[in-house]
């Protein structure tokens, strides 16, 4: 591919993406503010037991946040601020959404890589041994798990490791500790069910997709004449089979990546106490702290753009027939 051709195409691409973005910041605050609940409701369970109008006190509040002017001059003046880097202010926490946000998002970003990284790694590998071995008690039994993989919900896998290897057996803690280094064996141990949690539905179907692929790859001609040529077996599997299998499987990875960014990685941080974006976009939520949850769904989105553009650059690499000029 021309090297102008593909910059042309990024650029297209970012462009694209700015639009998107755009449009989902848009939407979560329209939707955020038409809601009936007020960020300034927080405040009247502190006042409940005093003699202060609960009415005045939300009135003060609105009005110190901007709240009581019209929605299109509130919409106008939080993309003024946040084109200027500022992100607002968190209702529910008093805290700068920039410093939130930066206090926060290592606990979700180790979590998303550790998982995909077991998940990816481990899925690949037993889905083309799986393949290579088809038929053979290899091969049910990994078909046997990839199914159970895939049909557990991943919440109910992790309350049930809780309850089995931190209550039962003691070997982890119910919670995540944050008082635990972040580069220390302690911390990577605390990280073991949450992981597994995360990962094990994306390993389970990364199985069956790389068994699939893999499968249809060893059919092909250019295999066999890999083999007739005498290269050995796994010479032909790793760089012959392996590198046209993966294409489909990184599409596969990429749009997992969305889900887990705002689905999974979310209850998985609820579940084991793990204070990473996903959990504090969930308080956020309740207490309608929308300056918080547009600038996570915001974060979220530009991810899943980002990694699908690194996605399609990538299988230019991969395969040069692909053309994007």
């Amino acid at each position: 591919m021309k090297r102008g051709g593909l910059q042309n195409y990024i650029i297209r691409r970012l462009f694209y993406a700015f639009l998107i973005a755009f449009g989902v910041v848009t939407v979560t605050f329209i939707l955020l503010r038409i809601g009936p609940s007020s960020p300034a409701d927080k405040y009247l369970a502190n006042i409940s037991a005093r003699t202060q109008d609960p009415a005045a006190v939300v009135e003060a509040v609105e009005s110190r946040y901007g709240l009581d002017k019209p929605i299109h001059e509130q919409y106008f003046n939080f993309l003024v601020n946040m084109a200027r880097g500022d992100w607002g202010w968190s209702f529910s926490t008093s805290l700068p959404v920039i410093e939130l946000i930066q206090r926060h998002w290592v606990y979700s970003f180790q979590l998303i890589l550790l998982s995909m990284l077991f998940a990816s790694s481990l899925g690949l590998l037993i889905g083309i041994y799986s393949a290579v071995k088809q038929y053979t008690k290899t091969d049910y039994i990994a078909t046997f798990f990839s199914f159970i993989g895939i049909s557990i919900p991943n919440f109910w896998l992790g309350i049930m490791l809780i309850l089995v290897f931190s209550v039962q057996l003691g070997w982890f803690k119910t919670y995540y500790d944050t008082g635990l280094p972040m580069f220390s064996l302690a911390n990577l141990k605390a990280l073991i069910l949450p992981v597994i949690t995360l990962g094990t539905g994306m390993m389970a179907g990364y199985t069956r997709y790389a068994r699939s692929a893999t499968l249809e790859n060893l059919r092909k001609d250019f295999v066999k004449t890999a083999r007739a040529k005498g290269l050995p077996e796994h010479v032909v599997i790793g760089k012959h089979v392996l590198r046209n299998a993966i294409l489909p499987i990184i599409t596969i990875v990429m749009f997992d990546l969305a889900g887990v960014v705002f689905g999974g990685a979310y209850l998985t941080e609820i579940i084991f106490g793990i204070p990473g974006l996903g959990r504090v976009s969930f308080n956020a939520i309740f207490a309608n702290d929308y300056p918080v949850v547009i600038t996570i769904t915001l974060i979220g989105a530009m991810v899943v753009l980002l990694t699908n553009l690194a996605t399609d650059i990538v299988y230019t690499w991969l395969d040069p027939r692909i053309r994007y000029d």
